[in-house]
C-alpha cells in the first residue's frame, strides 16, 4: 500500500489568491491589526494557525484563545462566501484534481489522505465549491490540528496508520503541494514530496514536479489507464 496525501490550495483547488485576500482581510477586521506583512510565505508557519499565532505573540506576547480562532474562522468564511456569490471563478478546481482524488481513492492499494494548513471549515467550503468530492479520502487534518505544517502532515499519517492498522514505511508516502513550506516538511518529515509546477517551487530544480495530473501515475506507479 502507498499513501498520497494532498495539500489543498494551489494543489486541488485554485483559490490561493482569494484565499489570502479574505485572510488579510478577516485578521484585520477580527483582530484589528494592521501594517503586518501579507508575505505568508516568510512567516515561521505558513498555515492558518501558525501565522495567526506569531501575530499574536509578536504583538500582544500571547497565543489565540478558541474563542478568538473560532471568531476568526466564521468571519473569514462569511468572507469567502461573500466573494464566491461575488465572482464564483474566485474558487476553482485545479485542471483534473477532482478526476485524480476520485481514482487514486478507487485503487486497492491506494490511500489518500489530505492534510492542509488551511482551517477545516474554510477548506471543506472552498472543496465543496470546487466540486471535489473527499468523502472516500481515509484521513484528513487541518490548521486546528497543528500549527507546524510539518506536524499536519503526521496528524494525517497517524490517523491513516490508525485506520489500516498499521505502521506505513516513510518511502511509501507521498506529498503532493505547491509550496515550499510543503517540500521542506516532507524533508523533515523523511516522506516523498511531488510538486505542482509553479513560480514557488521554481528554485528547486532537483524534486519532481508535474504541470498535468494525468502525469501524476508515472511518480506513484500506477498504471495510465487507471487515471483516464
Amino acid at each position: 500500500m502507498k499513501y498520497i496525501i494532498f495539500d489543498i490550495d494551489g494543489t486541488l483547488t485554485d483559490t490561493t489568491a482569494i484565499d489570502d485576500h479574505c485572510y488579510t482581510q478577516a485578521i484585520e477586521e477580527v483582530f484589528n491589526f494592521r501594517d503586518f506583512s501579507t508575505e505568508y510565505g516568510d512567516y515561521q508557519h505558513t498555515t492558518d494557525s501558525g501565522i495567526i499565532d506569531q501575530l499574536f505573540r509578536e504583538r500582544l506576547g500571547r497565543s489565540f484563545s478558541e474563542k478568538e480562532r473560532d471568531s476568526f474562522i466564521l468571519h473569514f468564511c462569511k468572507l469567502l462566501e461573500q466573494e464566491y456569490k461575488k465572482q464564483p471563478g474566485c474558487i476553482m478546481e485545479i485542471n483534473k484534481a477532482g478526476k485524480i482524488v476520485e481514482a487514486l481513492c478507487g485503487e486497492k492499494d491506494i490511500s489518500v489522505g489530505l492534510a492542509t494548513g488551511g482551517w477545516r471549515e474554510s477548506a471543506q467550503f472552498k472543496l465543496r465549491c470546487a466540486g471535489i468530492n473527499i468523502e472516500r479520502c481515509t484521513a484528513a487534518s487541518f490548521a486546528q490540528d497543528a500549527m507546524a505544517r510539518q506536524d499536519i502532515i503526521g496528524h494525517t499519517i497517524r490517523k491513516m496508520n490508525l485506520q489500516h492498522g498499521l505502521e506505513m514505511d516513510l518511502s511509501n508516502i507521498v506529498y503532493i503541494g505547491d509550496g515550499n513550506w510543503d517540500y521542506l516538511a516532507t524533508r523533515e518529515l523523511g516522506i516523498q514530496f511531488i510538486g505542482i509546477e509553479n513560480r514557488r517551487l521554481e528554485h528547486l530544480t532537483d524534486i519532481i514536479k508535474i504541470t498535468d495530473y494525468d502525469e501524476l501515475h508515472q511518480h506513484i506507479g500506477l498504471y495510465a489507464n487507471s487515471i483516464g
